[in-house]
């Protein structure tokens, strides 16, 4: 059985058409969580995001869907096995067509954002990483529809299409609040975690370096990342 262990919870991954990475420990890690209320994650894979936010907040409520339904099944015995499963509700559905009963405080995703080249030869896998899945112009619309007027819209996207998407994102009405980023290595940006609300704020610019130039960990995604690991990685 193929388990990755965190500090406070364990996933298992053996049947997820993806599997733990990078880009779920940082956007896991940066998402402003200081609120009591509603949370939507779309796309949840293992459950991993969703599981790092209720470790992190004690007061959210996550609804954790995925179109997958092998990934689904296995989010779902994640959340049954974490110390947080009163709070968190596990779904398999199609983000565009399922008709949910209630708008969010807090929408975080993860997407299929790969907009060209050759799909994964896994079928399952191409659905998790490819945007023919779910097209980003679409989620950003129903999103827009499902976040209250004082919610946080978080994702992360490849940095190669992160200015587009953040200009675009006035057509949904929403507004940029926090940009942050990340760097492969110092100089390599590779992706870029987005928060964005529907209110007009002065958006908040940070950078975050994943590795040194020896192929280490820096001490500041050690730091970020830090209440996950809790051992010098």
């Amino acid at each position: 059985m193929s388990i990755f262990r965190f500090k406070e919870f364990a996933i298992i991954q053996d049947s997820s058409a993806m599997k733990v990475g990078t880009d779920a420990m940082i956007l896991g890690s940066l998402v402003d969580v200081d609120l009591n209320g509603k949370c939507l994650e779309i796309g949840t894979g293992t459950g991993v995001i969703s599981l790092m936010l209720l470790q992190r907040s004690p007061k959210l409520f996550i609804t954790a869907i995925d179109i997958d339904a092998v990934s689904s099944e296995e989010a779902i015995q994640n959340f049954s096995n974490s110390p947080w499963s009163s709070r968190v509700n596990g779904v398999q559905c199609d983000f565009l067509n399922y008709a949910f009963e209630t708008k969010f405080d807090l929408i975080v995703s993860n997407p299929p954002y790969f907009e060209n080249g050759l799909l994964n030869t896994s079928k399952r896998k191409a659905v998790t990483r490819h945007e023919d899945s779910l097209p980003l112009i679409n989620l950003f619309e129903k999103s827009s529809k499902l976040l209250t007027d004082k919610g946080n819209f978080w994702l992360i996207l490849p940095f190669e299409t992160a200015s587009k998407w953040k200009n675009r994102s006035k057509d949904f009405d929403f507004f940029c609040k926090v940009e942050v980023t990340i760097y492969g290595k110092s100089n390599l940006p590779k992706r870029t975690v987005f928060c964005f609300s529907k209110e007009e704020v002065e958006c908040i610019q940070k950078e975050l370096i994943i590795r040194n130039d020896d192929n280490t960990y820096t001490d500041q995604y050690k730091l970020l990342t830090f209440d996950f690991h809790g051992v010098k990685l």
